[in-house]
């Protein structure tokens, strides 16, 4: 934890004005700088998380040197040049930023010259509040993802199986088929993002998955360009409740059985084909819950804020106009824990 109590404790051993930064009121750390009274009140009140907390703080020293500084010193004339160590903060767009090149870069090195599909996972209202509570499910849904994709890449296997009446004994491991001889090796990667366009609480997993998986019993490769949609939207709702329904959790039993009576065709799952370096770009980064250019105005004599979003059903344009303790709300909402793993 930062101790916030004097952040220009270390002014007085340099002269450091040179490198100050004018930010803008349209921006994360001045909109948190600019409340840190009330993000401070709700820390003191117990509403929000030390690591929420941390972050914030780290969001707005950003840059400074506060955070440590390299201080580069030339041998022939003597010029000084101060560079301020940055955040890395899952609420800094700067970071997001720089993260998510170099990301896109080790992925598109990594991955295979074929077809690649983006698949987006959701789930419905109901279940959000679960993972809002207990922040831990969350690790479930990469669970889930992973396991959908096995029964997919692996259904002609299991399919035959199912037809000769041969019943496979139940495997401790929550990870589907990983310990089976002679599967089905697929390629993906998974991330996850809590927020929508909104910013409201939206849990859902992005997946790249690679159409080209690898048969180890007939030791090559095979193409999987064609995927049942049915096949996934069922078997996703599938491994997402029978995860959950083993957390024992209140009054999930009841709202079990009314998913299988009413989405008879599953959960919602969108899936498509596109370039790979867009899906890269776009996917497989824990980037911020949204852009700072999508602010477009802070009023910080009345506390009031506007920004815009495109509505994810219509494309239709958003204009929110709020107050500004309600926009900090929703934004810090969606800080992970510590050291957990949004890409995967």
């Amino acid at each position: 934890m930062i101790d916030d109590t004097n952040y220009a404790d270390c002014l007085t051993l340099y002269n450091f004005n040179h490198v100050d930064k004018i930010k803008g009121k349209e921006s994360f750390s001045y909109i948190f700088n600019d409340n840190i009274n009330y993000i401070r009140s709700l820390y003191n009140r117990g509403k929000i998380r030390n690591i929420t907390y941390d972050t914030i703080q780290k969001t707005i020293l950003c840059g400074s040197i506060y955070l440590g500084y390299d201080l580069f010193v030339c041998p022939h004339c003597g010029n000084e040049s101060i560079v301020p160590h940055k955040c890395h903060s899952k609420l800094c767009t700067s970071c997001g930023t720089k993260e998510a090149k170099l990301r896109a870069a080790h992925i598109s090195s990594i991955a295979l010259d074929a077809k690649h599909r983006h698949i987006v996972f959701t789930i419905p209202d109901l279940l959000r509040g679960y993972f809002i509570k207990d922040r831990s499910l969350l690790n479930l849904l990469f669970i889930a993802a992973r396991n959908t994709l096995a029964c997919i890449f692996n259904d002609a296997k299991y399919r035959k199986i199912k037809k000769k009446k041969i019943y496979l004994k139940k495997n401790k491991c929550p990870y589907s088929y990983k310990n089976d001889r002679n599967k089905i090796v697929f390629g993906s990667v998974l991330t996850l993002h809590t927020f929508g366009r909104d910013l409201k609480w939206n849990p859902h997993i992005h997946c790249l998955v690679c159409e080209e998986a690898f048969d180890t019993k007939k030791n090559k490769m095979k193409n999987f360009s064609f995927i049942s949609y049915e096949k996934l939207r069922k078997t996703w709702m599938y491994q997402v409740l029978d995860l959950l329904s083993k957390q024992k959790l209140k009054h999930f039993r009841y709202l079990k059985q009314r998913f299988y009576d009413e989405l008879v065709n599953g959960f919602y799952v969108y899936a498509t084909m596109t370039t790979i370096m867009l899906m890269i770009a776009s996917i497989t980064t824990s980037r911020p819950p949204m852009a700072e250019n999508r602010i477009i105005k802070y009023e910080d004599d009345k506390k009031m804020i506007r920004w815009w979003y495109n509505r994810h059903e219509d494309e239709k344009y958003i204009e929110v106009y709020e107050s500004v303790e309600n926009f900090i709300n929703n934004l810090i909402l969606h800080c992970p824990d510590e050291n957990f793993k949004m890409v995967r």
